[in-house]
């Protein structure tokens, strides 16, 4: 998520309210943890990707229960 998340920021996130596209996300998949901005809205999860654009080509296909939760502070 680079330059707005770099490896090792610490975030809060909130499991309450909308997630909306743009809305920047945690989930979790297998045993890693993932900060990624939702691009589209499922009925069954979120679709993300990464603001790096090295990575942008990725996409993840998040289901609502994998998500964490929505960031709402970086520090």
């Amino acid at each position: 998520m680079e330059p707005g998340f770099c490896e090792f920021d610490r975030v809060f996130t909130v499991n309450f309210g909308e997630i909306k596209k743009g809305s920047v996300i945690v989930f979790k998949s297998g045993r890693e943890y993932f900060i990624k901005r939702v691009k589209d809205l499922k009925s069954d999860g979120v679709v993300a990707v990464s603001d790096n654009k090295a990575l942008a080509k990725k996409v993840y296909e998040v289901k609502r229960v994998d998500i964490i939760g929505r960031v709402f502070l970086k520090y």
